[in-house]
């Protein structure tokens, strides 16, 4: 007599196969996704950050590049 109530081995390994395919397949459909992610900051933004922090913003030579003065070996005590 069959058992009721009860998955037997077979039937819980073959659910649990469908799951773990079912979302291997999900995740490489969401993975490999065609929508564009737009750049955290803009140039404006970045550029602000750079004057507030000291730095000369050179946006317009290398995108998004902020220069900063490094400390002079002469200068240290």
């Amino acid at each position: 007599m069959p058992r009721t109530g009860r998955l037997t081995g077979a039937t819980t390994r073959r659910a649990l196969a469908v799951a773990l395919l079912g979302a291997a397949v999900g995740g490489a459909l969401s993975a490999c996704s065609t929508v564009p992610i737009p750049p955290p900051y803009t140039d404006d933004e970045l550029r602000a950050q750079c004057e507030r922090r000291g730095g000369w913003w050179r946006g317009s030579l290398i995108p998004g590049y902020c220069e900063f003065q490094s400390a002079s070996l002469r200068e240290a005590p």
